[in-house]
């Protein structure tokens, strides 16, 4: 019996007709879809850019802060390269010597790292000659023999390069 219904039920579907489309109306039919598909392909596009922009300003946002705090890292280590003879001085020093501890630690923490010159190959990417001396010693040639102020990079992009002097073949 469940059959006979089933039987009853495809006889009276009705089915869609085909209807025959003109070549320009198939033509519109293909452009519209490619004009759809771009448009989607473009907003796909958008949203990976605007991921990466955030991204990025997540992750060197702060260097607008950090940029000119580094003056104050360079000032703290010419006062504690001054190191004093008597004792009050000292805890002076040893205290100052804390606070710059302290202030590097929180600066790494948050993506700060140093630029490693002294000795190494000369690399405008991160170093900033504004010297060079004449060397004898071949091994010397090309390679960063004194630095003048450190360089860092905040997560891995260089944010102010290392000032130092370059050995030249004398």
């Amino acid at each position: 019996m469940e059959e006979k219904l089933e039987e009853k039920l495809e006889e009276k579907v009705v089915k869609k007709p085909k209807i025959k489309k003109s070549d320009k109306q198939a033509t519109e039919i293909n452009e519209l879809t490619d004009k759809l598909m771009r448009i989607q392909a473009e907003f796909e596009n958008y949203k990976k850019r605007s991921k990466t922009e955030l991204e990025d300003m997540a992750k060197y946002g702060a260097q607008a802060i950090i940029v000119p705090l580094l003056g104050v890292i360079d000032n703290l280590e010419r006062a504690l390269a001054v190191k004093p003879d008597d004792v009050s001085s000292e805890k002076y020093f040893n205290g100052v010597e804390m606070i710059h501890k302290q202030f590097v630690e929180i600066l790494k923490a948050n993506g700060l790292e140093k630029i490693e010159a002294e000795g190494k190959n000369f690399d405008p990417g991160y170093h900033q000659g504004v010297m060079n001396e004449a060397v004898d010693d071949e091994e010397l040639v090309n390679k960063v023999i004194a630095e003048f102020q450190k360089g860092y990079m905040l997560n891995k992009k260089v944010i102010r390069p290392t000032m130092v002097k370059i050995g030249i073949k004398g």
